[in-house]
């Protein structure tokens, strides 16, 4: 039976409209959910890619990285390692700082350094390591880098608020 006059008809124009703008926005709901899966799932797979070495190099561009090593107030840890050398120990024959300083400025044109992440009473242990790296290649310029890593510092890292007026000197 049905229904009389205009919002009746009215009613009976708008059902078809109304089931269609529902249809669609379900289908582009699906879309939606679909393309988020999939570039969700491809960026986990470039940050596990990136993660391991992102631990360790710092790179500036086609032209050189800076590999990091944490500098403690008995030991030099060698991040891409994994290795622990005592201090007193470094430049002793044996040592895994040897061959890895090594590699690091070996290359010819090379553009690489070390890049020491001092924490709290690490500085005679960078002191020790960049001692060695001067009796390793007599003559030759070395460059490489230093960071202070305080508690500060270290708490702002592990929450990701990087103070900006460290932002400022590493962003390019």
């Amino acid at each position: 039976m049905r229904r009389g006059g205009f919002i009746g008809d009215q009613e009976e124009n708008n059902a078809p409209m109304i089931e269609i703008f529902g249809g669609v926005f379900a289908l582009l709901l699906v879309l939606f959910l679909l393309m988020n899966m999939f570039s969700q799932a491809g960026l986990q797979e470039r940050l596990e890619q990136s993660a391991e070495e992102g631990l360790y190099k710092i790179g500036w561009g086609p032209s050189g990285a800076g590999f990091v090593v944490l500098s403690y107030p008995d030991h030099l840890r060698l991040i891409e390692t994994g290795e622990t050398i005592e201090r007193g120990t470094l430049c002793a024959p044996g040592s895994a700082y040897i061959p890895y300083a090594r590699r690091i400025y070996g290359g010819r044109g090379a553009n690489q350094q070390l890049i020491f992440a001092i924490l709290e009473g690490g500085v005679a242990t960078m002191a020790e390591a960049r001692n060695c790296l001067r009796a390793l290649l007599p003559g030759r310029r070395l460059s490489i880098g230093w960071i202070i890593a305080d508690n500060e510092l270290l708490k702002s890292v592990s929450i990701g608020d990087i103070p900006p007026h460290i932002q400022e000197t590493i962003a390019p």
